[in-house]
């Protein structure tokens, strides 16, 4: 039995919205700008929900409104006024653990390729990685997918090897 999509933005956010902040937080490890790229994310889903409403599925649909937010977090990444959050730390620890110029330039290098490797991927395991990026666990990942959890763990697993192809570690 197939479930009927979303039939308004609403009730797609609803849905999703604890999903969406925990992957924007994920990447931007800041909650102010995790807000902004949900917000952001939000105002485009409403824009583009034509085309959203047209998807098949409503695994479909979430899936296109979780890379619009992401993509809404890589944004925000590369403004280069943005400053991390540090609970907890005061400005002399904050100053110790402070990255250097190079160290940051190199990070978003790295973030870039990465992004560009998921999105090189075949469809269904980029599917599956995107959704475990945004906090889903195999189960969940199999049931949206429609695949068995072994299915999604060979995804996963061959998800990481291409990437740590990408950035090797050295």
């Amino acid at each position: 039995m197939t479930q009927e999509p979303y039939g308004d933005p609403a009730s797609l956010l609803r849905s999703v919205l604890a999903d969406l902040a925990r992957a924007a937080y994920g990447l931007l490890g800041h909650h102010a700008d995790a807000e902004d790229a949900v917000q952001n994310g939000c105002v485009k889903l409403i824009t583009a929900w034509p085309r959203v409403a047209g998807l098949a599925t409503p695994g479909e649909q979430r899936a296109y409104l979780i890379r619009i937010v992401l993509n809404e977090a890589l944004q925000i990444l590369r403004d280069p006024h943005r400053r991390w959050e540090h609970p907890g730390v005061d400005a002399a620890e904050r100053a110790v653990t402070q990255h250097s110029f190079e160290d940051e330039i190199q990070a978003k290098e790295d973030l870039r390729l990465v992004w560009k490797a998921i999105g090189d991927m075949p469809d269904m395991r980029r599917g599956a990685v995107l959704l475990r990026a945004a906090g889903y666990e195999y189960k969940d990942i199999a049931t949206r997918l429609g695949i068995k959890v072994s299915t999604v763990r060979s995804h996963i697993s061959d998800a990481r090897k291409q990437l740590s192809r990408t950035l090797p570690r050295g």
